[in-house]
């Protein structure tokens, strides 16, 4: 028992995450904004997440959403299961979307799929945020 308390304790050390000022997803999202003044929109999913699929497939590319999106939002998504998760960045089910800005600050968070409508409230709001 106490050998396998040392591994799992060896395996988070290897494992452990880092800031999201650190990953490279973000770093390449918050690069190519430039001057503008965008969040980035990061999204948890997994492979077999038919509402995180929904959201990128039906609500991302709605005729309302999309432009909004484009113009205020960079999307970066992670795999659960495979990407190596920021920390601050917990979850509780998926889809989850972490709205941040250029600094690393978490503005805010949306758990599960949401109509088109009703998203593109959501980032109406979240826009507002200072």
């Amino acid at each position: 028992m106490k050998k396998l308390f040392f591994l799992m304790m060896l395996l988070n050390t290897f494992l452990q995450a880092s800031p999201i000022q650190h990953d490279e997803q973000f770093k390449t999202a918050v690069a190519s904004m430039g001057r503008e003044n965008k969040l980035v929109l990061m999204m948890y999913t997994t492979d077999d997440c038919p509402e995180c699929a929904y959201m990128k497939q039906k609500v991302f590319h709605d005729k309302t959403v999309e432009p909004y999106m484009r113009q205020n939002f960079v999307v970066i998504e992670k795999n659960v299961h495979r990407n190596i998760l920021p920390d601050g960045y917990d979850f509780f089910g998926i889809p989850t979307m972490f709205f941040i800005d250029k600094t690393g600050t978490k503005k805010e968070t949306i758990v599960g799929s949401k109509r088109a409508g009703a998203f593109l409230s959501e980032l109406h709001r979240i826009r507002g945020i200072k």
